[in-house]
């Protein structure tokens, strides 16, 4: 696998400029810790918003894809493709029983974008919390290696642009720590930080079904570097004021109501076996809330079956054919329950 010669850092610059210049109409703090570095507070102290989050997974995703909100039909998703300011929205086309708002994310360099930003693949300890962070910065540690080494990416920058879930905003031993290890002065680091309990916070987790999509087929040995485009989607869940509430809704929006599209230079078979590996429901876990998972794995993520972190629904078109494989389905009636919307 190989990337073409960009900065994921550089290239994501200008959507944390847009935040900071916007701050207030994205409902963000923006503060200067005395060691230099910027930190944009998305939902810890701030109110945050929804557009926040999607300006987030933009960042997150080294500026090589977008972000949307729309509306998913449970019984059936019918939807038109339009253009608004130059961004790609996904419009329902007919009316139903009942819609829910959904996170629409799509990219066209889906390996670099989702492997080499936005994975949660550094784990970095803020105040005595482990937290992992994503974003581009990554891509100057190279965490985890095994991945960029699989990416074949080099990345330059004198910027560095770290997200991180947290309920703290960082201090000067973390934000110190992390400029020295992406080489770069701490006034050129900046971090943004939202809490999951945040509608910033959960419009960025819920964000991540291509990556966690990408990532289940490259551990199982595909070459996702034949992905040319990913579109995916997940449904948004209400936010909730047990923060493990908000993570159990999280995960199975992810788990159990999100679907994602591939385009890849895959023959049939290739894509065919790729969409049949790629769901959640391939994993022996799956059917359960995400907190009962959690639970039974002694409230350990490492403990929990991988293959469970993946798409609802997969979708692979062999570019090779043009013909496209399918598995999986969304479980409605999970996430009903989950969400606590009662019918």
């Amino acid at each position: 696998m190989s990337a073409r010669a960009v900065s994921l850092n550089k290239l994501a610059f200008p959507i944390v400029e847009e935040l900071m210049e916007n701050a207030e109409r994205y409902g963000v703090a923006i503060l200067e810790a005395r060691c230099g570095a910027h930190i944009l507070d998305l939902g810890v102290k701030a109110p945050g918003s929804l557009g926040a989050g999607l300006r987030m997974i933009e960042a997150c995703l080294g500026g090589l894809g977008q972000a949307s909100l729309t509306w998913l039909e449970l019984g059936g998703l019918e939807v038109a493709a339009a253009s608004r300011s130059g961004r790609q929205v996904l419009i329902p086309t007919r009316m139903g029983s009942l819609r829910l708002p959904a996170i629409s994310v799509w990219t066209h360099e889906p390996a670099l974008a989702t492997l080499g930003a936005q994975m949660a693949g550094w784990k970095l300890e803020l105040k005595g919390k482990v937290v992992l962070g994503s974003g581009p910065a990554r891509a100057l540690v190279r965490k985890p290696k095994k991945v960029f080494r699989a990416l074949g990416h080099e990345e330059e920058s004198d910027i560095a642009i770290l997200a991180i879930e947290a309920d703290e905003i960082p201090d000067d031993d973390f934000l110190t720590k992390v400029a020295s290890s992406c080489g770069v002065e701490p006034g050129g680091l900046y971090v943004l930080v939202a809490p999951l309990r945040s509608p910033a916070g959960m419009v960025q987790v819920v964000g991540r079904a291509v990556e966690a999509c990408i990532l289940k087929l490259m551990n199982l040995g595909l070459n996702v570097g034949a992905i040319r485009v990913a579109m995916g989607f997940s449904i948004l869940p209400p936010l909730h004021p047990d923060p493990d509430e908000c993570m159990g809704r999280s995960n199975d929006a992810l788990l159990y109501g999100s679907v994602v599209h591939l385009w890849a230079d895959f023959s049939d078979e290739e894509a065919r076996e790729a969409a049949k590996k790629g769901p959640s429901s391939t994993s022996p876990a799956y059917g359960k809330p995400f907190l009962t998972i959690y639970e039974e794995a002694g409230r350990d993520f490492y403990s929990i079956d991988p293959a469970i972190f993946a798409p609802a629904q997969v979708l692979i078109t062999s570019l090779e054919s043009g013909r496209t494989y399918v598995a999986g389905e969304l479980n409605e009636g999970l996430v009903l329950r989950a969400f606590s919307i009662a019918r």
